[in-house]
């Protein structure tokens, strides 16, 4: 009843409607923030509410999140990810000291790059002859800090896992998954890829013991039960089969129905959970008239998934976003 994409979609944007009905508030303005998964939750609930309930929204603002998961999950073909994930990777190595330069200078390179001759050379697989390869391996060591022989041992492709353990291997570190610039000790030096995620190992104790402490003293509510900071609720329906789930079509379905709904996109330079690359391309491939593209906006952030854990970055997200709904 719950646990599936258009089941999550649906079960929430109930309890929207009625929290707007029995509050008063369906002439105040609405806007919706979804984290992560939460952005995908955001994009459908803005099309969901608008048709089902005539519920219009002002404003989406999509935090740290995707709206397609073939920019996430490569196989079968599927490149689109290490496209993606590209000019993460070299805001990361910047950040580590592993390349030198300005880093948004060093990002935008990236990013031409990856649309560019990277995903030209991935695109044409084992039909890439050998000089081409080993020029576009040159470029990549040059924009992620890794050697060209480990970026050639992997065919041009390296996963985030992958970069995570490799970039400060010398060093015997890890980087984080949630936030990049986190980097601890090794538990194995062995191995291709991370045993544990250094960012969520900071972050864990502060989530459990904050929000256990607001139900019991905010609140008044004694919970039994251990917060699962992340929730394995077992068999989610996806709603597709062989195929990846996208929320870019209803996300543009509601820009055509409401023209004057404006959308925020929030990336961390330094997230390697969900790319900054992976929802730009989306947005970018979304079925919005040009009048309407006016409405799309983005923010930098130099921290990683959830960068309002580095105050100044909470800081600028709050400018961001009071900025945004006064407009």
């Amino acid at each position: 009843k719950f646990h599936g994409v258009d089941e999550d979609i649906q079960s929430v944007g109930d309890f929207i409607r009625r929290w707007v009905t029995d509050n008063k508030r369906w002439a105040s303005p609405k806007y919706l923030l979804g984290e992560s998964y939460g952005a995908v939750r955001a994009a459908g609930l803005a099309q969901h509410l608008q048709s089902r309930y005539g519920m219009s929204l002002n404003g989406v603002v999509l935090l740290s999140g995707l709206l397609d998961f073939s920019t996430l999950k490569p196989g079968n073909g599927n490149d689109l990810p290490y496209i993606a994930y590209l000019p993460a990777y070299t805001a990361v190595a910047h950040h580590h000291g592993k390349i030198k330069g300005d880093r948004d200078a060093l990002v935008n390179k990236a990013r031409d790059f990856a649309v560019g001759a990277y995903a030209t050379a991935l695109l044409k697989g084992h039909n890439l002859d050998e000089a081409t390869r080993n020029k576009v391996a040159a470029d990549l060591a040059a924009l992620t800090g890794l050697s060209e022989a480990l970026i050639l041992r992997y065919d041009l492709r390296i996963d985030p896992s992958r970069f995570r353990k490799e970039l400060l291997r010398e060093e015997n570190k890890v980087l984080g998954r949630f936030d990049a610039r986190t980097a601890w000790p090794v538990q194995e030096k062995a191995g291709d890829f991370p045993s544990y995620d250094p960012s969520m190992s900071v972050a864990k104790g502060a989530f459990s013991t904050a929000m256990l402490d607001y139900l019991a003293h905010g609140l008044g509510w004694v919970e039994e039960r251990p917060y699962e900071i992340l929730a394995h609720v077992g068999a989610w329906n996806w709603g597709k089969k062989n195929g990846y789930v996208t929320m870019g079509p209803r996300l543009s379905s509601a820009m055509v129905n409401n023209p004057h709904l404006r959308i925020l996109v929030q990336c961390g330079h330094a997230d390697l959970a969900t790319p900054a690359g992976g929802i730009l391309h989306s947005v970018a491939h979304m079925q919005v008239p040009v009048p309407q593209r006016k409405n799309i906006s983005v923010a930098w952030y130099d921290a990683g998934h959830m960068f309002y854990l580095n105050q100044p970055d909470l800081e600028k997200m709050r400018k961001d976003l009071v900025e945004f709904m006064k407009n």
